[in-house]
């Protein structure tokens, strides 16, 4: 899953393409699913998920399965569904099935939470996330450090952040629910 601050960088993007959707709502459903006890319920996880890193992580989210479930979004779903296409393209643009493959769900798990730390603070300065944006959610909100060296480097976080901001969800929705699978929008 990605870090509450990529989360909150993507939606504060998207909001400002799209204003009139409501600016407290969309927020509060983006951190919705990671802030809530049953993490596999709230992003639809598929529950044989294979034994493998690439399997395992890549089948985190199912969003046909939230889609069938929240059939016209309010603001709040929209911001859920928008962190569940964050999380599912998160793991298939910024991990390679190669690093997948070759290290350990240990492993991997450590150089991704130590690389949320070393983003934290880059993206809170650089997106305007602040400690406020958390009030749904406050323990979610850790402050980070100074950006370091890890396996997701600045350059390609922005433009996946970008990216996911720029998507025009309602095609995006059509076309999952056509395969009535995850699909790359």
């Amino acid at each position: 899953m990605a870090c509450a601050t990529i989360h909150l960088a993507i939606a504060k993007k998207y909001l400002e393409n799209h204003k009139e959707l409501n600016y407290e709502k969309v927020i509060a459903g983006t951190l919705y699913p990671d802030a809530i006890e049953d993490n596999d319920k709230s992003h639809y996880t598929d529950i044989n998920r294979g034994s493998n890193n690439v399997t395992h992580i890549r089948s985190k989210v199912n969003l046909y399965a939230f889609l069938v479930e929240h059939k016209n979004l309010d603001d709040f779903e929209l911001g859920w569904f928008l962190h569940l296409v964050t999380d599912y393209l998160f793991f298939e643009e910024c991990f390679s099935e190669e690093y997948l493959l070759n290290n350990s769900y240990e492993d991997f798990c450590k150089d991704l939470y130590f690389a949320y730390n070393c983003l934290n603070l880059y993206l809170s300065e650089k997106y305007h996330i602040t400690k406020n944006d958390y009030k749904d959610y406050p323990s979610e909100y850790y402050p980070g450090k100074p950006y370091e060296d890890c396996i997701l480097p600045i350059e390609m976080i922005d433009s996946f952040i970008y990216t996911v901001a720029s998507t025009d969800l309602d095609k995006y929705i059509k076309k999952i629910k056509k395969y009535k699978s995850n699909i790359k929008p």
